[in-house]
């Protein structure tokens, strides 16, 4: 019973941080794709740059939307 109340504790305060940062969190998540793709653009290697920003898409879609 205890860690689960300490489960949901730590849950509501890590939401409440996010949601309280929520523009940062956007700022940060828009500055690191567009580094990746100025990066995908000047590079030789485009491919793995790609598969890159894909995972760090997939990462911030899968934390927040399921």
């Amino acid at each position: 019973m205890m860690t689960t109340i300490l489960a949901l504790s730590i849950l509501c305060l890590t939401t409440f941080l996010v949601i309280g940062n929520l523009r940062m969190v956007a700022q940060d998540t828009f500055d690191a794709l567009s580094s990746a793709a100025s990066k995908l653009r000047q590079g030789n290697n485009p491919g793995g740059k790609l598969a890159f920003a894909t995972l760090w898409v997939l990462i911030f879609a899968l934390s927040y939307f399921l």
